[in-house]
């Protein structure tokens, strides 16, 4: 009597390792906070938004409290200037490297589930990048615990891209005004 169930056992672990993330913590030396990274397709992001107080940054509300849950939201000028040494603020071209690659394996409607929190959203976090709703600020603070919105490092005469997701299932890429106030990942060098 032959058995196969050894094969079909192997074949289930190894797929179920491609999609586990890989993950792994950076402290930034200049505040001592700890954020959690994540490794998506070959590059290396933060899997939390930054939470560096610095001028042109605010908390939600301005409430630290909100900080703590969201991180800050920064202006252009301040975004492009936030992330600690060998990271940086990503270009719009990483932008859409990173979407294309969530896309492709996930399909362009289930992206938006895969991309949001499990415990502050309402996602399945898949890929361990843990998008929370924090908002953003453009005359006001806007949409804290409906959408979040990043900075890309990409500029044209003052103003830059910012990528978002928000309903109804969108992430999506807009020009910005710079002084719009976004969340910021930063991404390994």
């Amino acid at each position: 009597m032959k058995y196969t169930y050894l094969p079909i056992l192997v074949c289930s672990l190894a797929s179920f390792a491609i999609s586990v993330p890989i993950t792994g913590n950076f402290t930034d030396s200049r505040d001592h906070q700890t954020y959690k990274t994540v490794k998506i397709g070959s590059k290396t992001w933060m899997a939390q938004n930054l939470n560096y107080k610095m001028p042109g940054s605010a908390c939600y509300d301005n409430e630290e409290e909100k900080c703590k849950n969201y991180g800050r939201l920064y202006t252009f000028s301040s975004a492009v200037k936030a992330c600690p040494a060998g990271w940086h603020l990503p270009e719009d071209e990483e932008w859409t490297m990173f979407k294309k690659f969530i896309e492709d394996s996930d399909g362009k409607e289930d992206a938006w589930v895969s991309l949001k929190s499990r415990d502050k959203w309402d996602g399945s976090d898949r890929y361990g990048f843990d998008v929370v709703p924090a908002g953003k600020a453009t005359d006001g603070f806007l949409e804290l615990g409906v959408s979040a919105h990043f900075w890309s490092a990409t500029e044209e005469d003052g103003d830059a891209f910012g990528w978002h997701l928000a309903p109804p299932g969108d992430f999506s890429r807009d020009f910005d005004i710079s002084t719009n106030m976004y969340s910021v990942r930063c991404l390994r060098n």
